[in-house]
């Protein structure tokens, strides 16, 4: 059986940079009507099961609410799990969604939506549909269209070498041993404590190591992007030192909010190779939220590898089924 999970994240793009910038709110309601979209794209290619994660808000269920079920084909099921509430939520989906056999998966939230998820699994492939703040790693996309294609690659309707590719990650070690990881950027805090878990406040940036630095995104890693830009599918990341020094930059650091920045230095950073964090004690924030308190006697490190999740091409993946006639019928 074709079957394909939707994991959405109803806390993704509440947090505090939403009242210090001019972020759009993709509110609870919206979301579910994403994911009816995305429900309605995928039972169009004909998909046996559609998996939904459970949540506090219940935006499966009520988007399965909303729905004529009579005209779905596909069985569709909520997920039988405990909800905490919490990121790990989506890790727990993913992982019982790759157990289940799905051959897709559909996020539905940011970075830190899609970091939660690739924690859970990181094989199967990803559609992801944006609503957190400051989005990289999920893509801007009408949830219909990430429905179809999520679909097509579930059915192998497309060769998956054409239109999924894997992605880096930043593999976090304590003592040489794996403990967390991120997928856009890990950023070093010379703060003691976590507080709000969101960053936001650039006087407390001391080092960004990212995957990718793109001057067209928002957030911190936009901030390497203006100097040194490094794409998703370049094998090197970036590491850049913040404070005074002879660069200046200007960068997109949350929406509508672009500042310059002090620069001391930036380099690349090559796959495979691992960065020790020697500021002691900091705090670490992976992917735009504050996760790991660094004593003065931890050893931290920070290593690029691409081991990270499959993403889907939705728009490749789209035309290569309309190349080869799936959304026709007849002579």
């Amino acid at each position: 059986m074709s079957k394909v999970g939707i994991i959405a994240n109803p806390a993704a793009g509440k947090d505090i940079r939403r009242l210090v910038s001019y972020a759009s709110l993709t509110d609870n309601r919206e979301k579910t009507d994403l994911v009816r979209r995305i429900i309605l794209g995928i039972d169009s290619t004909g998909v046996d099961e559609i998996l939904l994660m459970p949540d506090y808000y219940g935006l499966g269920s009520r988007a399965l609410s909303g729905l004529s079920r009579e005209n779905i084909k596909a069985k569709i099921s909520i997920l039988d799990m405990t909800v905490s509430g919490t990121q790990e939520d989506s890790t727990t989906a993913m992982r019982m969604m790759k157990e289940l056999g799905v051959g897709c998966t559909v996020t539905v939230g940011g970075d830190g939506t899609n970091r939660a998820v690739a924690k859970g699994d990181r094989s199967v492939p990803l559609v992801t549909v944006s609503t957190g703040t400051n989005n990289v790693f999920p893509l801007m996309v009408e949830a219909t269209t990430a429905g179809i294609a999520a679909g097509i690659v579930t059915r192998g309707v497309v060769d998956m070498s054409k239109v999924v590719t894997t992605q880096k990650r930043l593999v976090i070690t304590r003592n040489g041993n794996e403990t967390d990881m991120a997928l856009i950027d890990v950023v070093v805090l010379e703060q003691p404590f976590v507080g709000a878990r969101a960053v936001w406040q650039l006087s407390e940036v001391r080092y960004i190591i990212c995957t990718r630095a793109e001057p067209d995104s928002i957030g911190l890693s936009c901030i390497g992007g203006s100097v040194c830009p490094v794409r998703s599918e370049d094998d090197c990341g970036l590491m850049v030192e913040i404070g005074e020094g002879n660069i200046r930059a200007r960068a997109a650091v949350l929406p509508g909010v672009i500042q310059e920045i002090g620069i001391r230095s930036y380099r690349k950073v090559e796959l495979g190779e691992e960065v020790q964090l020697t500021m002691k004690p900091c705090l670490v924030a992976l992917d735009g939220e504050r996760e790991l308190v660094v004593g003065a006697l931890a050893e931290v490190g920070v290593r690029l590898e691409r081991d990270g999740p499959n993403l889907v091409d939705v728009n490749r993946a789209v035309r290569e089924a309309a190349v080869q006639g799936f959304f026709t019928s007849g002579d």
